[in-house]
């Protein structure tokens, strides 16, 4: 059974009304308690906001910190790709020379 306002439905009874149809209109009458008010709802919106606020601090934060962490890793890479050339161009003609000679003179 569903609340009723039990004043609208005493109301409605002593005003006459069979108390079948006095329970069920004083039933569709909905608990004060039960509603929301402006103010309820504008703090919800406060609250969601701030949230959205929040979130995209964080993310903003999040894509930061992997735009710096692929600056390191790049830097990296580039150190990386900077040893190996030295390493091909200066021990190439080397490597090339000795292995000439052990095909042509072995």
């Amino acid at each position: 059974m569903s609340l009723i306002v039990s004043e609208v439905y005493d109301a409605l009874v002593a005003a006459g009304a069979p108390e079948e149809k006095a329970r069920a209109a004083a039933a569709a009458i909905p608990v004060v308690e039960n509603l929301a008010t402006k103010d309820d709802i504008a703090a919800l919106r406060q609250d969601v906001t701030a949230l959205k606020l929040d979130d995209i601090a964080g993310i903003k934060q999040e894509v930061a910190a992997l735009k710096l962490a692929n600056k390191d890793d790049i830097e990296a890479l580039r150190h990386d790709v900077a040893v190996l050339k030295l390493a091909v161009f200066s021990f190439a003609p080397a490597v090339l020379a000795l292995l000439g000679k052990l095909v042509f003179f072995p």
